[in-house]
C-alpha cells in the first residue's frame, strides 16, 4: 500500500555549488510557510523541518531511520538566546547562563513542559502535543548560518525532528527518506564524517543532566554551569587581577574550599581589560599586596576583554564608569549582567606607576566593595 503522505517528486539542494544561498533561504521558507515540510542534511542539523502554524506539516508521521535514540525528540528551534524565557517562563540563573554559554550550538536544552503562561499556549493544539510531551520541551539555537537565516525569515516558530545522519549517507537513502516524510525539497551542505550527535541536557531546578553527550562531557558541563564573575579594567595587570584574586580568596573561604577546587564548587572568578594587552604580567606591588592577602598573581598574563568573554559572565564589574561605557558600547546586551565594583557607584583610582602603598590602599578599597558584593549575593 503506498504512503499517501508521500511526495510524488523530490528535490535536492546542494548548498555549497549555489552561487547566492539566499535564493534558497527564501524558497525554503517560502515552502515552510505554505505548509510544506522541508529535509534539511547538514552539519549540526539533520532532519524534518516544519512551521508550527500548519497542521498539515505537523500531523505528517516522521520516518524512524536506523537505531532509534530516545533523546532525538522534536525540538523548537530558537532564533536567538533571549526568545527562551518566552517558552519557559521563570528560568533559573543556571538555565539562562547554560543557553548564554551553549547557543548557538550543537546542544539541545530540555525543560519541564511550561504553563499555560508560555508562548506555547499560542500554538496549534497539533503543535503543543508535539513539543510539549512527556519528555519535557526541547529547545535548540543551530548554528547553521543557512538554517538561522530561514529562521529569521520565516513568520512562525519552527519545529525540527532530527533523525539519524548516518543512514542518510546516500543520495538513495535521501530521496526515499524524504518522499516518506511528504518533504517535497531537501537542503544539503558538506557533511563531516564522524561528527558528534547533537547534545541533549536535561535543566531542572535541580541541575543538569547530560542524557546524550554529543561534545559534552560532566567536566566541561560543570564548567558551563558555573557561575562566572568578571572584573574589568584598562590594562589588566592592576585594578582587575587583583579583584580577580581577593575575590577568589574571599569566596574560597566562604565555600570553605581551597582556591584551586573553587570551579569544583561551581564557581570561576576571571579578569580583563578594555584596553589590554595580552601576555603582560600583573604589576610588582600587585602581586606583593595580594600575596600578603593570602592570594596569588604569579601565574597572571593580561587579556583584552572579548565577545566570548563578556557573553559567559553571570556579573560583570568595572572599575570605573569609563570602563563600564566602552564595554556596553561594544556588548550592549550585557547591560543587565554589568556594573561598577564599588557598591556607592564610585571608580576605583589606577594605582599603576605608584608605590606600594597606594596599591595597599586599592586594595583596601577592592576587598571593601568584594565583602559587599558577597553579602549582597549571599555567599
Amino acid at each position: 500500500m503506498s504512503d499517501p503522505h508521500a511526495v510524488n517528486s523530490v528535490e535536492r539542494i546542494d548548498l555549497s555549488r549555489e552561487e547566492d544561498p539566499r535564493d534558497v533561504v527564501h524558497r525554503a521558507v517560502a515552502a515552510l510557510a505554505q505548509g510544506e515540510r522541508l529535509l534539511l542534511v547538514t552539519p549540526g542539523v539533520c532532519g524534518i523541518l516544519a512551521s508550527a502554524m500548519h497542521p498539515r506539516a505537523l500531523g505528517r508521521p516522521v520516518p524512524t531511520l536506523g537505531s532509534v535514540d530516545t533523546f532525538d525528540i522534536p525540538t523548537l528551534l530558537l532564533r536567538g538566546v533571549d526568545e527562551l524565557p518566552d517558552w519557559v517562563p521563570g528560568l533559573s540563573p543556571l538555565a539562562r547562563r547554560l543557553a548564554r554559554r551553549v547557543w548557538p550550538g550543537d546542544v539541545t536544552l530540555l525543560f519541564p513542559a511550561p504553563d499555560e503562561e508560555s508562548l506555547l499556549s499560542r500554538l496549534q493544539p497539533e503543535a503543543r502535543s508535539i513539543l510539549a510531551n512527556g519528555r519535557g520541551m526541547a529547545f535548540q539555537l543551530p548554528d547553521s548560518p543557512f538554517v538561522r537565516d530561514v529562521l529569521r525569515l520565516l513568520p512562525a516558530p519552527a519545529v525540527f525532528w532530527p533523525l539519524n545522519p548516518t543512514v542518510l549517507a546516500s543520495a538513495e537513502a535521501v530521496i526515499e527518506t524524504a518522499a516518506h516524510a511528504g518533504c517535497p525539497l531537501v537542503v544539503e551542505s558538506d557533511r563531516h564524517e564522524g561528527q558528534a550527535p547533537t547534545a541533549v541536557v536535561q535543566v531542572n531546578e535541580v541541575g543538569a543532566t547530560i542524557l546524550r553527550a554529543g561534545a559534552l562531557n560532566d567536566a566541561r558541563l560543570a564548567r558551563l554551569s558555573a557561575t562566572v564573575i568578571l572584573f574589568i579594567c584598562t590594562g589588566n595587570t592592576c585594578r582587575s587581577p587583583m579583584a580577580e584574586a581577593l575575590c577568589k580568596v574571599l569566596l574560597a573561604e566562604r565555600v570553605g574550599c581551597a582556591v584551586e577546587a573553587l570551579e569544583a564548587h561551581g564557581y570561576c572568578v576571571r579578569s580583563a581589560g578594555v584596553a589590554a594587552m595580552n601576555g603582560m604580567p600583573a604589576a610588582a606591588n600587585a602581586v606583593d599586596v595580594v600575596r600578603a592577602r593570602g592570594g596569588s598573581l604569579d601565574a597572571h598574563r593580561s587579556s583584552r576583554a572579548s565577545l566570548d568573554q563578556v557573553r559567559d559572565a553571570d556579573l560583570i564589574l568595572a572599575m570605573t564608569a569609563e570602563h563600564l561605557e566602552a564595554l556596553l558600547a561594544n556588548a550592549p546586551e550585557a547591560a543587565s549582567r554589568a556594573g561598577l565594583l564599588h557598591p556607592d557607584g564610585l571608580d576605583v583610582a589606577d594605582p599603576v606607576g605608584s608605590d606600594r602603598h597606594t596599591y595597599q590602599r586599592t586594595a583596601d578599597e577592592i576587598e571593601s566593595s568584594l565583602r559587599s558584593l558577597l553579602d549582597s549575593l549571599l555567599i
